[in-house]
């Protein structure tokens, strides 16, 4: 069920970080106070804290299935815990290390899928995501969510859905409470890519919270697990999957990890860091000064409680705009605003997408070819270009406004005797106007009555003797 590395080999690992020390002190002792003087350590901001996303809130249609087993209490959550990194930084491992316990533990039990659950997500088959609850799993990762899956926030899955509602083989995961964001019906934070994430290393005593071994808590400071190499993760937000947690009690969390920085930050000055230690609590010796513990530091969102009074996204202690609640984007073309999982608020573009750019004014098609430069109007319209063609080099038409609420103006110039007429058409070919207005010199300009259509789009076909001009009608 898991993959690992040696115990030898994580020796040897460990071994080569403590020889590396031991050279940066002994340039010390050469260079002098010249070589502190020019060390500047790594900036922590690289690492921008832990995001705890709720993906999904357990209704009574999914504790009633049988078919994944395990204990599943309705109104259970699964929250799916991030690393926020800045782009270029990468995690090279995460758990608890000596003096520094990795803590996992629920008031109540965390679900365990027994059907094709695992105890790591990169190693469920992704064949087998939308069966059953298999997609609310417990388990642990370095970005992937399958085999061929990497796990994402909600609002960054830019493929949909793949297990949720109908894509589900028992119809299960339809639950939308607003305080989950997006529904797993819409997307569900699994990204296939065409390319399988790589495999999960790990040492030391391995929790059996995930993979049926029972028991609600884990501490331990001899676990770690990582990805050989620090694999870069697709989501260019830089959104490192390292657990997915599912429970109907407080869920506490308190997590460690080491970040490599980006290779065009390494400095070739003797001691420079490539990588920083984040803890959830730091000890005397971790901050006594001494030069080799400079890369290590502590942040507020390494610890997590699921019952404790959360800063809202307006900063309010306990307030309500939470993740997935309505808000203001300021932008009045957007509909269904909505606070996402970092907090920022997006709303619907004219496509439904969340956040999108298919805006008023920004370009679209119309899939009319007879149309150009087709922009989204407001109200979510796409139109091209109406309402100005030439009758050859004998006149112009133009109509205007189009779209409109109401009636429409048509100009005819460069009239020299001929006879015009015109009918204005529905798309199923029937008449809703004519006129014929005679012969006609020079200038002519009239109003077509639109008022007393139906909203929606119509064919006006001019006729000046036997050249034909054809332009659309949107009544809106």
């Amino acid at each position: 069920m898991r993959a690992a590395f040696s115990e030898d080999s994580f020796a040897a690992f460990q071994s080569t970080c403590l020889m590396l020390r031991s050279l940066i002190a002994i340039g010390l002792s050469i260079t002098g106070l010249s070589a502190i003087a020019q060390y500047a350590p790594p900036d922590p901001s690289g690492f921008q804290g832990l995001i705890v996303e709720t993906y999904y809130v357990v209704d009574q249609n999914d504790a009633a299935d049988q078919d994944g087993g395990g204990v599943l209490p309705a109104g259970s959550v699964v929250y799916r815990v991030y690393a926020d990194l800045k782009p270029g930084y990468r995690i090279l491992t995460v758990g608890g290390f000596p003096g520094h316990p990795l803590n996992m533990t629920t008031s109540t039990g965390f679900f365990n899928n027994e059907d094709r659950g695992e105890a790591w997500g990169r190693n469920i088959p992704a064949q087998h995501v939308n069966k059953n609850t298999v997609a609310i799993d417990s388990w642990l990762a370095l970005g992937a969510a399958s085999t061929l899956h990497w796990g994402v926030p909600k609002e960054a899955d830019p493929d949909g859905s793949v297990v949720g509602g109908a894509n589900n083989d028992n119809g299960l995961l339809v639950n939308a409470t607003p305080t989950m964001g997006l529904p797993l019906t819409t997307a569900d934070g699994l990204w296939s890519t065409g390319t399988a994430p790589p495999a999960v290393t790990y040492v030391g005593d391995a929790p059996d919270l995930f993979d049926g071994g029972g028991g609600n808590s884990y501490s331990n400071d001899n676990f770690a697990w990582a990805i050989l190499g620090a694999y870069a993760v697709p989501d260019t937000a830089n959104r490192v999957l390292l657990g997915q947690f599912t429970t109907d009690g407080v869920l506490e969390l308190c997590f460690n990890l080491s970040v490599k920085i980006p290779d065009s930050l390494v400095c070739n000055a003797p001691g420079c860091h490539e990588f920083m230690e984040f803890f959830w609590e730091l000890l005397p010796t971790d901050t006594s000064g001494q030069f080799g513990q400079d890369n290590r530091f502590t942040h507020p969102t390494l610890c997590y409680n699921s019952s404790a009074a959360e800063v809202d996204c307006e900063g309010v202690q306990g307030g309500p705009a939470l993740p997935g609640t309505p808000c203001d984007d300021g932008l009045e073309e957007t509909t269904n605003d909505v606070y996402a999982a970092d907090c920022s608020c997006l709303g619907e573009d004219c496509e439904g997408v969340q956040g999108g750019t298919a805006l008023p004014g920004e370009p679209c098609d119309d899939g009319d070819p007879l149309t150009a430069n087709d922009t989204w109007q407001s109200g979510c319209v796409c139109e091209g270009t109406v309402g100005l063609d030439e009758f050859g080099t004998d006149g112009r038409m133009s109509v205007f406004p189009n779209p409109t609420t109401d009636d429409v103006q048509l100009i005819l110039d460069g009239l020299a005797g001929e006879r015009v007429s015109y009918v204005v058409t529905d798309l199923l070919g029937q008449r809703v106007a004519v006129s014929d207005l005679g012969v006609l010199q020079g200038r002519w300009s009239g109003t077509i009555e639109l008022s007393d259509l139906a909203q929606g789009t119509y064919l006006l076909e001019v006729r000046m003797n036997e050249v034909v001009r054809t332009t659309r009608l949107v009544r809106y």
